[in-house]
């Protein structure tokens, strides 16, 4: 026990440029949402679902990020990966707070600075894609399996971590300059004040120690084949598709907790009129809350079984979310509604929704193409649903007052329906859903020792538990009858 969190430690010591890139990124990519009134009249002249537009267009790259970075992690390796998308990261948000806006005075240049702050978000969106999938496939490959699922948990503490500074950096600010100056120059300065700690990311990741699961895959490939992009992505699609689809709908519930409650409901209750100060209070109880539970989930992912856990939040998610929702739209006002509501019931959702989707997603491919094909996935679902979510969430708060809760309760459907179908499709053979840490994996549910082992297919070899090699034939092959299946006892 004091072995694996001693191992926790150590992962944090040597990765600590991993960890502080992934706060920088995901700071970077929020300020712009915790700015939303600042940015809707700078660039979109007051409109609300433009300037959340604005914020879903990132996603937009999300699953370009996705292929392009995925496969130069799985070509080249994690740290090359890693390494491209905080520069390109630390580029797009720095630029954004030196655009022209809409009170230059010149309606051309008004209008240049409106274009580029697109592409700069689209750059944005296309970094983050690759920063997600490249640093959860880094920790899965660098923990022991006794702890993938805490290692793995820093990723959702550090992104955490990163919302928090960027709500407390605007809350600061505007404490000390007041809405009018925010609203004509201060919104830019907390795109410019990341570059410090940007930079220090940037330096401290040019020394990251290669992942030794990547080291072995690439040690393996002793014919020294080029493999193209698209010839990756082919394998990704042709092996996995099913996977793919599987990881898509359990990542929909995440995306629409991260996006459409963690971030949107802030901009509501904001609009409703509750004082900054209690809007901060309140984010500072839901993102303080899930920094120091995500590691215990992860500990009850490692020893309960990662399946078991998930499968539990997405259900509880399908079933409080209106509920939640309630208490949080019936007065806006009341801080301790809100508080109850938003930081206490969503704010224990969200790390432990979130934090083992990273695990789940990671899980379902090998590792010769589990970069691009968690990439591919993650990305996929946030760009579908979570670029998405603040739009909806406001369409369905104006056509009813109960249209976010039950937005929020079908994401959670979607969730639990894919969990079931993942679980009936390896009870059958179909697929592998656990490529890295077999068990325990179902947990209380009974079923890890009697989990379908697919056969050993060239190229897609992993170690099991007890350090014998597993592999797992393509969907194709099963759906086309050319497999064989052996049952562990």
């Amino acid at each position: 026990m004091g072995g694996d969190w001693a191992e926790l430690g150590m992962i944090m010591k040597i990765y600590w440029s991993l960890m502080l890139g992934n706060v920088v990124e995901w700071y970077e990519f929020t300020a712009y949402g915790y700015q939303a009134k600042y940015m809707k009249a700078n660039f979109f002249s007051g409109s609300s679902v433009g300037v959340w537009l604005g914020f879903a267009c990132t996603f937009v790259a999300r699953p370009l990020g996705a292929f392009l970075l995925g496969w130069i992690g799985d070509r080249w390796g994690r740290s090359v990966s890693v390494n491209l998308s905080i520069i390109g990261m630390l580029v797009g948000t720095v630029g954004q707070g030196c655009l022209p806006t809409q009170n230059c005075g010149m309606t051309w240049l008004a209008n240049l600075g409106l274009i580029i702050l697109v592409i700069l978000r689209f750059v944005q969106g296309l970094c983050a894609a690759g920063e997600i999938a490249t640093i959860s496939t880094y920790l899965t490959e660098v923990s022991s399996k006794s702890i993938i699922s805490r290692g793995i948990a820093l990723v959702y503490i550090t992104a955490a971590v990163g919302f928090l500074c960027a709500k407390f950096m605007i809350f600061v600010l505007e404490g000390i300059m007041g809405e009018d100056d925010m609203a004509s120059w201060g919104w830019r300065l907390p795109f410019l004040f990341a570059i410090v700690p940007g930079v220090i990311a940037v330096i401290g990741r040019r020394a990251l120690p290669e992942s030794g699961m990547f080291e072995d895959e690439k040690a393996r490939n002793t014919k020294g084949v080029e493999v193209s992009a698209l010839t990756k992505l082919k394998q990704v699609f042709s092996k996995y598709w099913i996977n793919v689809l599987l990881g898509i709908g359990v990542t929909s519930t995440y995306g629409v907790l991260c996006y459409g409650v963690g971030v949107w409901i802030q901009s509501f209750l904001g609009t409703a009129g509750l004082s900054a100060g209690n809007r901060m209070v309140a984010d500072l109880i839901s993102r303080g809350l899930a920094i120091f539970s995500t590691v215990m989930f992860g500990w009850a992912s490692d020893k309960l079984g990662l399946f078991f856990i998930l499968g539990l939040s997405i259900v509880l998610t399908t079933f409080i979310s209106i509920p939640l929702w309630i208490l949080i739209a019936a007065d806006p006002l009341n801080f301790g509604l809100v508080v109850l509501g938003y930081s206490l019931g969503f704010g224990l959702l969200q790390p432990c929704v979130g934090a083992l989707t990273y695990h789940f997603d990671v899980e379902l491919f090998p590792t010769e193409v589990r970069n691009t094909g968690m990439a591919i996935t993650f990305n996929v679902a946030f760009a579908i649903f979570g670029g998405a979510a603040p739009v909806i969430a406001l369409e369905a708060a104006e056509a009813s007052w109960l249209g976010p809760g039950i937005f929020y309760m079908l994401a959670g459907a979607l969730g639990t329906i894919s969990m079931c179908a993942a679980f009936y499709l390896e009870r059958i053979g179909m697929i592998e859903l656990a490529y890295v840490r077999r068990e325990p994996y179902y947990g209380p549910l009974g079923c890890d020792r009697r989990r379908a082992a697919p056969k050993f297919v060239e190229g897609n070899e992993e170690s099991s538990d007890d350090g014998t090699s597993s592999k797992a034939t393509s969907q194709a092959d099963f759906i086309s009858g050319d497999r064989k299946m052996q049952v562990t006892a």
